[in-house]
């Protein structure tokens, strides 16, 4: 993740949760959300993904 003045820029990340590791595959998809500590306030900075 980085921020500036003007956008907060992160990373997703798409594959296997360690959870599931070695399970039988149901081809579910399953969506997590993963909290993340910004050092101010998101205000009206835009959310774009980091590459």
């Amino acid at each position: 993740m980085t921020e500036s003045e003007t956008a907060v820029r992160i990373r997703i990340r798409v594959g296997l949760l360690p959870e599931a590791a070695g399970k039988e595959c149901l081809a579910i998809a399953k969506e997590s959300v993963v909290p993340v500590q910004l050092t101010s306030a998101l205000g009206n900075r835009k959310v774009e993904p980091l590459s």
